[in-house]
């Protein structure tokens, strides 16, 4: 019996078939007598890819790019992305390190710029190169940070197709990790902005709103132009209702990241200060989410609070109502950044404050449970 991977021709009608993408499960005629009801076909090995055979393929590709060949192109692609789902991780490692990012990126930036008709090539280089990332380090890559290549990425955040938009906004993230010069082309382009905000607030998944969110990070955090815009489109009440729907931990840390940044630029702090589930919502995350959620939880509430440079104590009467006197009274009992514990102090020592000045007053509310805190901090 001739075994299906010893097959007659030798290792180089193996490669051919490599390369072709022919590789795949066997049938095998078993006699009648010798079938059991558990075994009916035999799996070929795993197709482990060689470098010569990834260098072959990327080169072709690259070839059919340069002549604009859409049905060579998706042909490739297409076996590209077959190979990295028989081989697993080996052959994806092999095709990233043999020319294979490079020449999807070409190919990519190639029809983007003709932008018509293309798309579905387009979808499937999307989908190889989001299948393979992190590759903000591999060569090639910035080409997808083209204008070109961009702004397709762009139309596709703005898309009706889920999985396209979610791998639109995963290589987004990707092309600003290369280079800063990135964001500041991305803010140019006509529904960057709404596009990476719409993602949130559609619920496209959540690995795409943790994606944008990173985006909008590094975004607001170059420009305070650029965070002003995306205070005017919204983002401060779409996070917030996200934060409440959304009970994932790596969730909830990038948005509160994403808040404490744009509480940086005066108009973002406005905005946060006018959205009345603020406060509660912050209170709540302290020491119940994480470390990182509760260090930007109580450096979101120590910027609210010197809005202006002023001690805004309406702001402390509404954080007092909700529990955060006892809050950060425990945080500082079991410690945390010394950052985090100056702004912690500073807070409590005027929460405190306020609290003994509605206690003269006599306006203190059942509802806030301070009685058996006595001692003044």
């Amino acid at each position: 019996m001739v075994l299906p991977w010893r097959s007659r021709g030798g290792v180089a009608k193996r490669r051919n078939q490599l390369i072709a993408g022919d590789i795949s499960v066997v049938e095998t005629k078993i006699p009648v007598q010798l079938r059991s009801s558990r075994m009916e076909r035999i799996e070929s090995p795993r197709v482990l890819l060689a470098p010569y055979d990834a260098v072959e393929i990327s080169r072709r590709l690259e070839n059919a790019a340069a002549r604009e060949e859409y049905g060579e192109c998706f042909e490739i692609v297409t076996k590209i992305k077959n190979l990295g789902r028989e081989g697993g991780d080996t052959n994806k490692k092999c095709l990233v390190q043999n020319g294979g990012v490079l020449a999807l990126s070409s190919c990519f930036e190639r029809f983007a710029a003709a932008r018509e008709g293309h798309d579905r090539l387009l979808e499937e280089i999307l989908f190889v190169l989001s299948s393979w990332l992190p590759l903000n380090r591999s060569e090639g890559f910035n080409k997808m940070g083209s204008t070109a290549s961009l702004n397709c990425l762009v139309r596709f955040l703005n898309g009706k197709d889920a999985k396209t938009r979610q791998n639109a906004a995963f290589c987004i993230r990707e092309v600003i990790a290369v280079d800063k010069r990135y964001v500041y082309a991305l803010k140019d382009m006509e529904g960057a902005c709404e596009g990476l905000v719409k993602i949130i607030r559609d619920s496209v998944s959540t690995s795409s709103a943790k994606a944008s969110l990173m985006v909008i990070y590094r975004a607001i955090s170059c420009n305070d132009q650029i965070a002003a815009r995306f205070v005017r489109l919204g983002l401060v009440e779409v996070i917030t209702e996200m934060m409440v729907n959304n009970a994932e931990q790596s969730v909830c840390e990038r948005s509160l990241v994403v808040l404490n940044a744009i509480c940086d630029n005066e108009q973002g702090k406005e905005d946060v200060l006018r959205n009345a589930l603020i406060v509660p919502l912050l209170v709540k995350k302290v020491l119940r989410v994480s470390d990182l959620a509760t260090q930007c939880s109580v450096s979101i509430l120590w910027k609210l609070w010197k809005n202006n440079g002023k001690s805004d104590d309406c702001l402390l009467v509404e954080a007092l109502q909700v529990g955060a006197f006892e809050k950060l009274l425990v945080l500082l009992q079991v410690g945390c950044e010394d950052k985090t514990k100056e702004k912690a102090s500073e807070l409590l020592r005027n929460l405190n404050r306020c609290r003994n000045e509605i206690e003269k007053t006599n306006c203190v509310d059942s509802s806030m449970h301070l009685k058996n805190v006595k001692k003044s901090f």
